[in-house]
């Protein structure tokens, strides 16, 4: 009687342990679905990220090149603005890849692309007072702000003429 007892209840074991393997595998299924949901979406806002980067590089180059021949910014300091412009992209990728602060994404880019040119573009962030706050916040979104304030420079430099509005006063009859 005691190994019919035995019996059953290492039986009754047994189901237990049948039933919570299949509810876990049903939990590890379910949980393997949104798992790849999440990595598509992540994918997915992954490219739009780049996508993005790419389209502020290109806007912030046209905007460069509008104003590049009437400025009176020194040619060098142009082509630094315009290096820091093109490396938008490619810092968008580095960051995505491997968290970084944006010093060490730009010295790769520079390495890279730039013949090793980040001791300048640093010179010339610093020289600038009013790019140093956007450099500072040592983030994908103060880059692109350190990007628009350096176009920006551009543009306030422009030798451009202002537009005067001359209000002009109804003739007396």
């Amino acid at each position: 009687m005691g190994s019919v007892l035995l019996v059953i209840g290492f039986f009754l074991i047994v189901v237990v342990l049948v039933v919570n393997i299949d509810s876990l595998n049903k939990e590890h299924k379910r949980l393997l679905s949104q798992f790849k949901l999440r990595d598509q979406e992540a994918s997915h806002v992954q490219q739009l990220t780049y996508e993005l980067a790419e389209e502020c590089c290109q806007m912030l180059l046209l905007q460069l090149g509008q104003e590049r021949a009437s400025t009176r910014l020194n040619p060098t300091e142009v082509m630094h603005i315009e290096q820091l412009c093109q490396a938008i992209p490619v810092i968008c990728r580095e960051l995505v890849l491997r968290p970084q602060p944006i010093a060490q994404a730009l010295q790769r880019y520079c390495k890279k692309y730039n013949n090793d040119g980040y001791t300048e573009l640093e010179v010339f962030i610093h020289r600038h007072g009013r790019l140093i706050p956007s450099w500072q916040k040592n983030s994908f979104a103060g880059y692109l702000q350190l990007c628009q304030a350096a176009v920006g420079l551009v543009k306030e430099q422009s030798m451009k003429e202002p537009t005067k509005t001359t209000k002009t006063r109804p003739e007396m009859a």
